[in-house]
């Protein structure tokens, strides 16, 4: 059975968004143990997408005096090493250990100027896992933004950061929202930097990875007063009316848009068009059966028909994005049904 990569615990999630700042440095404020093993973990990630990246991630290495008599000392040293690498920014994760014993993390951080140095609490015993620190994350970092005026830009917020398509997703949202004249302004938090998410409030859209980000996106709302789209493009009808809810937020006149696409549709259908009268049933990343509604609709455009012992057909998790998503799934579909 494979291992969902948004599982963990709540360090975890707040790691994977601090190691997108381009040049941060990340401190895990705890035992050497915790900040091992998520290392590895990322590390392990990033070579699985071909990405030779390594996250600079510090550790204050709390030994058992530490534990007794507290670890602040520790954690100012260790800030002060991170300083010395020159870094855009330093993000610090508290741990289980360091919420027990008290530690008044936010107050150190507090003490240094020049580099921005951001406290994420992120003790897991506290409750929550991966998506909780995700979360996090995003709203801590979101005070290094200035409140400036909008402009006609769009917000990507709570990319998924692990996940294996994450550029193609990115790229076709990107796409959709070219077609309407909507550039992106900050990507939250995603390949970004200091400076980027300074933009975030000059966004006039925040465009959510999914609804399990609606807690930021409500955040970010009343810190900022931008509206936002819970989810990115699924499917042939959700892209369209993806494109249909970007037109309002912006009061955009997007019909040549929405043609053009359902047009593209219309060309990857007939591309599969092998696919027609193809029996399946759906399988999750682990083998299983599953379904849902868009597996029904994308098959029924196709011209598939679901059924108990049709070919067993792999639906990724998570869904592809958009219109470009749809034909990446029936390339899929075609090698399963081999058609």
């Amino acid at each position: 059975m494979s291992t969902p990569r948004d599982s963990g615990c709540t360090l975890t999630g707040a790691l994977s968004v601090t190691t997108e700042i381009e040049g941060s440095v990340t401190i895990i404020h705890g035992p050497s143990g915790c900040a091992h093993h998520n290392f590895s973990l990322l590390h392990a990630l990033c070579a699985g997408r071909d990405d030779p990246r390594l996250p600079r991630v510090l550790s204050t290495d709390l030994a058992e005096t530490d534990i007794i008599f507290g670890g602040e000392d520790a954690l100012d040293a260790a800030i002060r090493r991170a300083a010395g690498k020159n870094p855009s920014i330093i993000c610090v994760l508290s741990t289980c250990v360091t919420g027990a014993i008290g530690d008044d993390v936010e107050a150190v951080c507090r003490g240094f100027s020049g580099i921005p140095v951001i406290s994420i609490p992120t003790a897991g015993f506290l409750g929550g896992g991966f998506h909780q620190g995700h979360v996090q994350a995003l709203t801590s970092l979101s005070s290094l933004a200035e409140d400036d005026g909008k402009i006609p830009s769009a917000n990507l917020v709570g990319e998924k950061t692990l996940e294996t398509e994450r550029d193609e997703h990115f790229n076709e949202v990107r796409r959709l929202l070219a077609a309407i004249g909507i550039p992106i302004c900050t990507r939250f938090v995603c390949r970004t930097s200091v400076g980027e998410i300074s933009r975030l409030s000059r966004g006039g859209c925040n465009i959510l990875r999914d609804p399990s980000m609606e807690g930021v996106g409500r955040f970010l709302e009343e810190r900022f007063g931008t509206p936002f789209i819970s989810s990115f493009p699924i499917g042939s009808r959700g892209t369209i009316q993806f494109l249909e809810e970007v037109g309002r937020v912006f009061s955009l006149d997007v019909s040549g848009a929405i043609a053009e696409e359902e047009a593209r549709q219309a060309r990857i259908f007939h591309e599969f068009r092998s696919l027609r009268g193809k029996r399946v049933r759906f399988c999750d990343p682990s083998g299983n059966r599953t379904d849902s509604e868009v597996c029904r609709e994308v098959a029924s455009a196709a011209g598939m028909s679901v059924h108990p012992e049709g070919y067993p057909v792999p639906v990724p998790e998570p869904f592809p994005v958009g219109t470009e998503g749809i034909r990446r799934l029936l390339y899929r579909w075609r090698r399963a049904c081999r058609a």
